[in-house]
């Protein structure tokens, strides 16, 4: 890991940006999206220079600093980021694969924050009932900023009709949305480090190279019974509903992974074709904007388990043969 000399100087600018970060997130919603998941590196990269006890400091500053700015809403949104660069920095330098690593800490994130939900609500039905207030007050917000940005009434009358619908269906996978919104993060976070600090590359995860990265063969196990539970009907099992929503939470993390298979396949032969820096560009725009094209980027990942697309068992056959 790399050392450098503490001083107080870069401490207080790693608290400010960790600050601003989290503060512009919550302030400015558009802006919310692409600097929410910067807020982890700040804390991230001055435990990099300067050890884990240093970091802790600047997480415990930047909290208390938080918590007097906004109070302890504020302060408990930073704590829970905190907890993720501590989970994080701690997989560093054990030579986990990165799916290891990302998965790992996502799951630890889940979690503890459905421990923490538990200990504050002391029931399921609670923490449902919280759940679903909050998201009627979001969306209520949202469609009063709608209506006085001149969206028509009879929209605004529509989306209020049609919200109990769309907030239970955000209830039964909302999970799965928590699970995969901390992969994305996790993932910005270590890409970023591996740019800023390439000689740690090593520490933060093993992989050989990423456009050869494939999915646990051991997931599809997940994928095929979840399939067949999305279809069991109330009169077969008395927690059908239960088991419904269960497969369907499943569904979406394994599609996610396959995803990001898909996207390994993708990255591969545009970069073995040669492929132009504008035409691959475009290419990742469509399938990030196009949902048919990512729905077609989890299909090449999943079905690249048996086409094996890039050749990968070929090369680790004949690699297995030479020894």
């Amino acid at each position: 890991m790399i050392r450098q000399i503490e001083n107080p100087l870069s401490l207080g600018l790693a608290v400010l940006a960790s600050c601003f970060l989290f503060l512009s997130g919550l302030a400015i919603p558009l802006a919310g999206v692409l600097l929410f998941p910067l807020v982890p590196q700040p804390a991230l990269a001055y435990g990099l220079r300067h050890g884990r006890g240093p970091a802790m400091l600047l997480l415990l500053t930047t909290t208390a600093l938080l918590y007097l700015i906004g109070g302890i809403e504020t302060a408990l949104g930073f704590a829970l980021m905190a907890l993720l660069v501590i989970m994080l920095s701690s997989s560093f330098g054990r030579n986990w694969s990165i799916e290891k690593v990302v998965m790992g800490t996502a799951a630890g994130m889940l979690a503890a924050i459905f421990t923490v939900l538990l200990l504050i609500f002391g029931s399921l039905s609670q923490i449902r009932e919280a759940t679903s207030n909050s998201l009627y007050q979001s969306l209520e917000l949202s469609l009063m900023i709608y209506e006085k940005a001149g969206l028509s009434a009879e929209t605004i009358q529509l989306a209020r009709e049609r919200s109990p619908e769309v907030i239970e269906i955000i209830l039964r996978i909302l999970p799965a949305v928590v699970f995969i919104g901390f992969v994305a993060i996790i993932l910005i976070n270590l890409v970023l480090l591996s740019y800023r600090f390439p000689e740690s590359r090593t520490a933060f995860y093993s992989i050989v190279d990423p456009k050869e990265w494939k999915t646990p063969e051991v997931v599809i196990w997940c994928f095929i019974p979840a399939s067949f539970a999305l279809f069991i009907p109330d009169s077969f099992v008395s927690m059908a509903w239960e088991l419904r929503t269960l497969a369907l939470n499943t569904l979406l993390i394994v599609a996610l992974l396959y995803f990001i298979q898909g996207l390994a396949v993708v990255a591969y032969f545009f970069h073995h074709k040669k492929v132009p820096l504008f035409l691959r560009g475009l290419g990742y725009g469509v399938i990030a904007l196009e949902q048919l094209a990512t729905l077609g980027v989890v299909g090449l990942g999943l079905f690249d388990l048996w086409g094996d697309f890039r050749r990968l068992k070929n090369r680790d056959l004949n690699e297995t043969e030479a020894l």
